[in-house]
């Protein structure tokens, strides 16, 4: 029997991110496991301001809310802020998980000290509130933000060279024992994971995603 895995997208995204998404996860995911990568009806198309966390929260909700357990066993949210990730465990009929929910806890096994890494200065506070919210706030040693726009971080070389400098000065600089990416979204290449050198790096997405599937074999997850 198949695991089946709905991921929610956290903003409306276009065909081409969509697909990009999905392979990810679909790369990542063991055989035994069906992933489905859905967008949303309505949603912000950033994550920039207040105003856009709230209106992702509604519309995350909504999404999971319309899933119904004949179809999914469990759902993913992907968003290293887990929206709407209490509301939906409360109220829907399928278990749902957020990716730091996940993560955080495998950290504090292998660390006690860690940074966050994360493209843009505001959404530092965000992933702040996430640690404090789940219990971890004193082990983080610091936040980085790689202080580069969205269309430079498309460019392979300057999101390397911007993520290396920041994960050394985090090992170097605030003593971080490892590193936790601040987006489902980054992608580790081959530098950078040399810059971390034995520090090991979380990318939230696919470790929840793992962990699921760990749960799905226990017989944690039924469908």
């Amino acid at each position: 029997m198949a695991f089946r895995v709905k991921i929610i997208s956290p903003i409306k995204i276009d065909e081409a991110d969509l697909r990009r998404r999905q392979m990810r996860y679909g790369e990542r995911a063991g055989p035994d496991t069906e992933i489905e990568v859905v967008n949303l009806q309505d949603g912000p198309t950033t994550l920039d301001s207040p105003g856009d966390i709230l209106f992702c929260e509604h519309a995350v909700f909504q999404e999971g809310m319309n899933t119904s357990p004949n179809d999914f066993d469990a759902i993913l949210i992907d968003c290293v802020f887990d929206p709407a990730v209490k509301a939906l465990r409360e109220q829907s009929h399928v278990p749902t998980f957020g990716p730091m929910h996940a993560t955080l806890p495998l950290v504090s096994l292998v660390a006690s000290r860690f940074s966050y890494i994360a493209r843009a200065e505001r959404q530092l506070d965000w992933l702040v509130d996430v640690a404090e919210e789940y219990g971890y706030s004193e082990m983080l040693a610091s936040t980085r933000a790689l202080g580069i726009t969205y269309q430079e971080s498309r460019n392979p070389k300057t999101f390397d060279d911007a993520m290396t400098r920041q994960i050394r000065l985090a090992i170097e600089e605030d003593g971080a024992q490892a590193i936790v990416m601040g987006s489902t979204t980054m992608a580790l290449s081959d530098a950078i994971l040399a810059s971390a050198g034995k520090i090991p790096i979380f990318l939230p997405g696919m470790v929840a995603l793992n962990v699921l599937e760990q749960l799905w074999a226990q017989g944690f997850i039924s469908g």
